[in-house]
């Protein structure tokens, strides 16, 4: 049995019933109808925009030919996100590191020159490369497995393998946004309420979340940590949804938002 809008009854001490009304979905929809759309046609991401914090490595044996302002520059679009803020670095920021950054996600990106081993298939006429990724999310401290992706260059004249930060474009760049395009970095999706009123919660998500799908209010505006506040998704419209509270507490206008643990778009 639902409760009218197409929605499950939720239970729990810690769950208050949704009182959703009439009014209330008329001005949703109204709401998220006057925000802005995205372009035409374009597919909806995957994560709404957010502060992310960059590391990036260039490893001695790739240092001659991939030079680290190139490599900076091709994770910087990988991450696909903003603000993102970029610096050389061996490691992957800490919390400390994360909170004077503001960010939400931090991302260690290294690259490196791959061996060449007995028996492995490569051309003698490319160069090959392995770049690796580890993302921490700083709200709630995980670190994701680390993403590792084979490079390989287009074919290289005579005059790239002499191996000049000049011929990096050539030897490296249209070969790592190929490869990485393929492989796209998912950050966990987090969105920010842009908007409180008559009980309606909207939020920018990116595409990220669905109808029916349960919600967490996790961070203030500040990004700093708080009780998780329950939500759940009941109108979608591209970038944006609009939610109910069904947990206790109240969320305010910037909170950070994510998908509760097991709820899958």
């Amino acid at each position: 049995m639902t409760d009218g809008f197409g929605l499950e009854p939720v239970e729990g001490p810690a769950v208050r019933p949704l009182q959703a009304t009439a009014a209330a979905l008329v001005f949703a929809a109204t709401a998220l109808a006057a925000l802005p759309a995205g372009p035409a046609g374009a597919a909806p991401r995957t994560a709404v925009p957010a502060s992310v914090l960059v590391v990036a490595d260039v490893g001695e044996t790739a240092q001659r030919t991939m030079p680290a302002v190139l490599w900076r520059k091709l994770v910087t679009e990988y991450v696909g996100a903003h603000p993102v803020t970029a610096e050389d670095g061996t490691a992957l920021p800490d919390d400390a590191h994360c909170r004077s950054a503001h960010a939400l996600y931090a991302v260690f990106a290294t690259f490196d020159r791959a061996t060449r081993l007995p028996g492995l298939a490569q051309d003698t006429d490319r160069a090959y490369g392995i770049a690796r990724f580890t993302v921490r999310n700083c709200l709630t401290g995980i670190v994701a497995p680390t993403k590792t992706l084979r490079v390989e260059s287009d074919p290289l004249s005579e005059a790239d393998r002499a191996g000049d930060e000049s011929r990096a474009e050539r030897t490296w760049e249209h070969a790592v946004r190929r490869t990485l395009a393929r492989e796209p970095l998912v950050l966990t999706a987090v969105a920010r309420i842009v908007r409180i009123e008559n009980g309606v919660v909207l939020l920018e998500s990116g595409g990220a979340f669905s109808v029916n799908q349960l919600l967490r209010d996790i961070a203030d505006p500040n990004a700093k940590p708080h009780t998780p506040i329950e939500l759940v998704v009941y109108e979608a419209r591209g970038r944006y949804i609009a939610a109910a509270v069904v947990g206790k507490g109240t969320p305010q206008v910037g909170d950070y938002v994510e998908a509760a643990p097991g709820s899958a778009k």
